[in-house]
């Protein structure tokens, strides 16, 4: 069991993974957490995301109404 933020977390570190590996180097992050957006902690996650965020040339992280993420609305209904 985790918490909400370290599954938001986690789902962010999946996704730039997948994303490096087919050698996207542009990337916007819509998350409707603004502690995600703002996360500065010394928690292993965060820094592992950091750590890959290193190494992409240009990156955003944006806080979105969970109302106006409708992708992500989609697919939690799924």
């Amino acid at each position: 069991m985790c918490s909400v933020f370290d599954t938001e977390l986690w789902g962010i570190l999946d996704g730039l993974t997948l994303l490096q590996d087919r050698d996207f180097n542009r990337i916007l992050i819509q998350t409707d957490s603004l502690e995600i957006v703002h996360a500065n902690s010394n928690s292993g996650l965060v820094k592992r995301i950091q750590q890959r965020l290193r190494n992409i040339e240009h990156w955003v992280a944006r806080h979105i109404l969970r109302e106006a993420n409708l992708v992500v609305n989609q697919i939690v209904k799924m």
